[in-house]
């Protein structure tokens, strides 16, 4: 998750290693992400452990002169860990924005949570380590099936992205991720101006691919209220299942929503199609009070 417009400053590698977090600046922002690795899930009955299903990722922007900014995090969490984590956050006056699935079909069950803030970045991120202690560090497994899986043909990586036409992707342990944000959209959040990642996201994968050819592929993409539809109907003419629409912040201009979807696919032609549907979203600017 590193392409990198540039180097993270000291404050962001702080607010980084607080959170036991790889720092990276992304769309000039400083974001930490790492992958909850004791989480072992399954979806439609193969190994999910990349970043798209494990994620907990965190970022702050738009300081100002008291070096209080808009600080942003969100955590894959287990059912029985959200009401103790949200707890703790809102003990620390942390928003809590949104408490949901994003997967359809998975073991265990994944829930993630979102929060935000407008407080100085390290505050916050202390904060939120302090509220990252509820949650269990044992491994927790999902059932699956056991498959041959074959990872030799990394290429497909490469040409996935081609379709795509993402600024940056990796291979790493089978998993192929590529992921770009949807600039064209410029929301404000609590009032301040967001380019976080986590904002404006569009990041897609593959893994757990099989001798045939076919792969757990799953996506995410930031989206418009009025794009919804024509984008559900995409997808579904393509077979592709819609697993959750909805918001992962409050206090949003314009109203960001959120849509996840997954299929077991050859990963090229789960690419040919996704890019179809993409073609219906608008690349027009985007400003708050649309």
């Amino acid at each position: 998750m590193r392409n990198m417009d540039n180097q993270p400053s000291e404050l962001c590698q702080e607010f980084a290693r607080i959170l036991c977090s790889t720092p990276s600046v992304i769309n000039s922002v400083c974001t930490a992400t790492r992958s909850r690795t004791n989480l072992h899930p399954v979806v439609l009955g193969r190994k999910a452990e990349s970043f798209m299903f494990v994620p907990q990722a965190f970022s702050f922007e738009a300081l100002d002169r008291n070096g209080r900014g808009l600080c942003l995090g969100e955590t894959v969490l287990l059912q029985e860990e959200i009401n103790p984590f949200m707890s703790k956050l809102r003990e620390h006056d942390i928003i809590v924005t949104a408490v949901h699935n994003h997967w359809l079909f998975d073991q265990p069950r994944l829930m993630y949570m979102h929060f935000e803030s407008i407080d100085k970045p390290l505050s916050f991120a202390r904060k939120v380590r302090d509220a990252l202690k509820v949650l269990t560090t044992r491994d927790i497994y999902g059932d699956h099936r056991p498959v041959n899986s074959d990872y030799s043909e990394s290429n497909i990586c490469e040409r996935f992205n081609e379709i795509l036409k993402d600024s940056m992707h990796t291979f790493e342990n089978g998993v192929c991720t590529v992921m770009k944000s949807r600039t064209n959209i410029h929301p404000q959040v609590l009032g301040r101006e967001g380019r976080s990642f986590l904002l404006l996201p569009q990041m897609f994968t593959f893994e757990s691919m099989t001798g045939d050819g076919e792969a757990l592929c799953s996506g995410e993409t930031v989206i418009l209220q009025t794009e919804i539809n024509s984008f559900i109907s995409k997808l579904r003419e393509h077979d592709i299942i819609v697993t959750a629409v909805h918001n992962h912040w409050l206090f949003d201009q314009p109203r960001l929503m959120f849509m996840h979807f997954e299929s077991i696919d050859q990963p090229l032609s789960f690419a040919r199609k996704v890019k179809d549907a993409l073609s219906v979203l608008t690349t027009r600017p985007v400003y708050p009070k649309e």
